[in-house]
């Protein structure tokens, strides 16, 4: 997966020069380009941005400003001509501090950092998304193991996630859902229902019981659903 970048700079040869170097790196797609840290900070509301390179000098709002404002901490690597700036960086935890005129070989050493942590943060969360998903309710985010949940429910324009203990609502769809859960025991049986494998009592004909609960399965589903089983 590339590293989806941002330029933000008010000097145009210093984004004309950047935008060379970014094209160099196989492994980085600059997503866009910013001459002012308020445009910056609308692109960056509006997608998913991972590394930022920042100038810090600008007018109006200036870069220092724009990572108080931040929605996400995406890495940033400080783009600046003043190295006494190097301190701020040290302080913010920035990837890297880049002096202009910039050389190619410092921005590939740059480039080279923010791949490796962001390779490392990719494999944290790969390793997490495995094992548990987080639910937003009552403004706090819930943590709940897979193997805790049995199965989802679609409510409307919301999901039902049902678990041994309680039911939590989260908005969404069934069809959304299922392209975002990465657990193998996780099936979606029906257009309404995704079901944990594990937590079936029984089935017969065209319903499965989880619990208590009585969930159709569908005529499209049913056969995946019994490849899924380890039948005698």
């Amino acid at each position: 997966m590339k590293l989806q970048a941002i330029i933000v700079d008010d000097d145009p040869m210093a984004r004309n020069s950047l935008e060379h170097l970014c094209k160099r790196v196989e492994n980085l797609e600059l997503v866009e380009t910013c001459e002012n840290a308020p445009d910056a900070l609308r692109t960056i509301k509006g997608k998913a941005v991972d590394l930022i390179f920042l100038d810090i000098e600008m007018p109006g709002m200036s870069g220092l400003e724009l990572l108080e404002q931040l929605p996400y901490s995406p890495q940033i690597i400080f783009t600046t001509s003043n190295k006494e700036y190097a301190f701020e960086a040290f302080e913010y935890e920035v990837t890297d501090f880049l002096k202009k005129p910039i050389q190619q070989n410092r921005f590939l050493k740059a480039v080279e950092k923010a791949e490796h942590r962001f390779q490392q943060l990719q494999a944290v969360a790969h390793a997490s998304a495995g094992k548990e998903i987080y639910v937003k309710a009552s403004g706090k985010l819930i943590r709940l193991n897979y193997e805790d949940i049995l199965y989802f429910e679609n409510v409307g324009d919301y999901i039902k996630v049902v678990t041994n203990d309680k039911n939590h609502i989260i908005h969404g769809t069934i069809k959304g859902l299922d392209e975002k859960l990465d657990y193998p025991r996780f099936l979606k049986v029906h257009r309404s229902f995704i079901v944990n494998l594990d937590k079936i009592k029984d089935i017969e004909d065209s319903t499965i019981v989880i619990e208590k609960k009585v969930i159709p399965v569908s005529r499209a589903h049913k056969p995946i659903l019994m490849q899924s089983l380890n039948i005698l």
